[in-house]
């Protein structure tokens, strides 16, 4: 009669845990899903502190001879925070990531389309343009093609765990765009 409760509290138990487990996984999936959203030209990206609107992507001649293209991002930022902001992509930086055939491109330069200077801070409810850009890589150069752009957002938490005060967390991936940029054969 033990040896029966024992075996049945212990199945009991294994169902339990593969019920709890079950409904953790499916609550993780919901809460970050693993393919993030598919965004268009013109489609708002929610980033945390900023809300991200790229515009159009083309491909840029070098500005001497002798350097390599660029791919340009045109793009239209709004912090969304009450304050200026000095980390637009969040700290440490997460910019729109770009790749093209598996391969990461480096971090673009963004500068402000009203003046050509670097993008340094962001006035609050300030909408500026903006233009994102990377140096074309010699063999993507010579075959242009389709290039990912993923957007990750920040994640705020009014209390953290560690401070037990208001900051600016983890990232996880808010959008992702496949497109051919203009002037690309």
């Amino acid at each position: 009669m033990l040896r029966r409760l024992r075996l049945r509290l212990a199945a009991s138990a294994g169902v339990a845990a593969a019920v709890l487990v079950g409904l953790w996984l499916k609550v993780e999936e919901v809460r970050a899903p693993q393919e993030p959203p598919a965004v268009v030209l013109g489609q708002a990206v929610d980033q945390g502190r900023t809300e991200i609107t790229p515009l159009s992507l083309s491909l840029a001649p070098p500005e001497r001879a002798g350097e390599p293209g660029r791919l340009l991002l045109r793009a239209r930022l709004l912090n969304l925070t009450g304050e200026t902001q000095f980390a637009v992509f969040g700290f440490p930086p997460h910019p729109p990531e770009l790749a093209a055939g598996g391969v990461v491109w480096p971090e673009p330069e963004v500068t402000l389309d009203r003046d050509g200077e670097v993008l340094a801070q962001l006035h609050p409810r300030l909408a500026e343009r903006v233009t994102l850009a990377w140096q074309l890589p010699p063999d993507w150069q010579r075959q242009p093609g389709p290039v990912s752009l993923t957007f990750q957002r920040q994640i705020f938490k009014l209390r953290d765990n560690l401070y037990g005060m208001s900051n600016w967390l983890l990232f996880q991936p808010a959008g992702r765009m496949a497109i051919t940029p203009q002037g690309a054969p």
